[in-house]
């Protein structure tokens, strides 16, 4: 597999011998900042409440030719839970039957208006992406049925991937073959932890070994999976969390996505937490050796980090148009509560209350809650949080773009942050250091909030 990857040379960390953290000190990782940022800028948390202008200018905008070219990800949300997670702050809807086929109905006419704007028929998309919420809790068959739908309503590559959401405790057998069967690519589940008292505590439905049940039966079946995992939970020791890192290992999956624990206001791990019947999460140095210990375990076992917080074996991971393209692609994203959305120079979340998203919808009108358009400086800034994916600035192409290379735009920053060795400039582009993967939304946040030298 490693050999097969030889072009992740192009990435950020230069070549497969740099890329486990073998620091002589761990400790040399604070030394950078006081603190390590959770959340990256340019997200729906930047976002503005929606008003009938700026939803107006969206649907002007929609009625264009996309002129990009650049493939995209189509993303319709189920934004049903049967249960909700102790950590979880996502928009969601708990599960009742009655609710399905209105919220379907509601979902397909959404696809359609978006489907029936010039901009969306001038768009090629090569993955569908199942999100919520919990798809999971749907039929094989309504699942199958969204996406027929996508495939019929929009322009889609010949070699398009199509990837499911789920939570293993509302997976079976049946759903499984019914996804293999009909082409799904991959599954991806959000396990957080394989250990059954920290999985108890975050109110997580089933037990870690049914989960792997689960991935396993998923694999012999031909899909991939990725999981998520999480770390700096409460009553989580390095050890622990080394067992779960061992145990993605050992089921050879095709990709983990590392998160570490955010406790957001006003949710049960919040209260929890709080009123003392659960421990704390560790501080932020516990967190960034967690992050250090599986880049070296995973980077060990033949896995390579990219994107978000993933770690891959695979090669459509790596080659995702929608990574790849940020901030020039986009997302498609529809439903009650989706917050990833971004076409052009707008993002934007939907209504998260899937009655009044439904009504919404069945007057014609997108359901939009919170959008935000860039502006030209904020594109700027977009290309520089390519360092957040673990993807290199090209100095030429940046220059291109907006007439300057990006250490003249932004000279101070780039001075600083290749002083602390977190980032290397070179003639042909900007990328990250070892120590600068652990730092990568401090990064981020740093051209977010920098002023620009234009």
């Amino acid at each position: 597999m490693r050999e097969s990857l030889n072009y992740i040379v192009d990435f950020r960390l230069k070549s497969e011998s740099e890329l486990p953290l073998d620091l002589n000190s761990k400790q040399e990782i604070f030394k950078a900042y006081a603190f390590r940022k959770q959340w990256p800028p340019y997200t729906y948390r930047e976002h503005w409440d929606v008003t009938p202008a700026i939803l107006e200018e969206y649907t002007k905008f929609l009625d264009a030719e996309n002129t990009n070219r650049k493939k995209m990800e189509l993303q319709p949300w189920v934004t049903f839970c049967d249960s909700k997670c102790a950590f979880c702050y996502y928009p969601s809807t708990m599960f009742k039957r009655d609710y399905i086929t209105p919220y379907l109905t509601a979902l397909k006419k959404e696809l359609s208006m978006y489907s029936e704007t010039r901009y969306v028929k001038t768009s090629e998309f090569d993955e569908i992406v199942l999100g919520g919420g919990t798809p999971s809790v749907l039929s094989a068959e309504q699942l199958i049925d969204i996406i027929s739908f996508c495939k019929q309503n929009f322009n889609i590559s010949r070699d398009y991937m199509i990837k499911i959401t789920g939570s293993t405790h509302n997976l079976d057998e049946y759903k499984l073959e019914k996804f293999a069967e009909y082409g799904v690519l991959q599954l991806d589940v959000g396990v957080q932890t394989f250990n059954n008292n920290i999985r108890r505590m975050l109110a997580i439905q089933d037990s870690g070994e049914h989960a792997e049940e689960i991935i396993r039966k998923a694999r012999e079946l031909g899909l991939y999976v990725c999981i998520d995992l999480m770390y700096n939970l409460p009553g989580q020791t390095l050890e622990i969390w080394r067992e779960d890192v061992k145990k993605a290992i050992e089921l050879n999956l095709e990709g983990i996505d590392c998160y570490p624990l955010e406790v957001y206001p006003g949710t049960m791990l919040d209260l929890q937490i709080k009123s003392g019947q659960i421990p704390p999460p560790g501080d932020w140095r516990t967190e960034a050796l967690m992050y250090v210990e599986a880049v070296e375990m995973f980077t060990n076992a033949g896995y390579i980090p990219v994107g978000h917080d993933r770690f891959t074996k695979v090669r459509e991971h790596i080659e995702e148009s929608c990574l790849n393209g940020w901030p020039w692609a986009g997302i498609l994203t529809t439903g009650a509560g989706c917050f990833m959305g971004y076409l052009g120079p707008y993002s934007y979340q939907n209504i998260e209350n899937a009655h009044r998203y439904i009504e919404c919808v069945s007057k014609g009108v997108f359901p939009i809650a919170k959008i935000h358009k860039s502006t030209h400086e904020d594109m700027i800034k977009k290309v520089m949080e390519r360092l957040y994916l673990r993807l290199p600035v090209n100095r030429a192409e940046f220059k291109e773009r907006f007439g300057r290379y990006p250490d003249e735009v932004f000279p101070a920053e780039v001075k600083r942050l290749e002083e602390k060795g977190l980032i290397e400039v070179t003639d042909s582009e900007i990328r990250l250091t070892k120590l600068g993967d652990v730092w990568r939304i401090n990064i981020a946040w740093e051209f977010a909030n920098a002023k620009i030298n234009l």
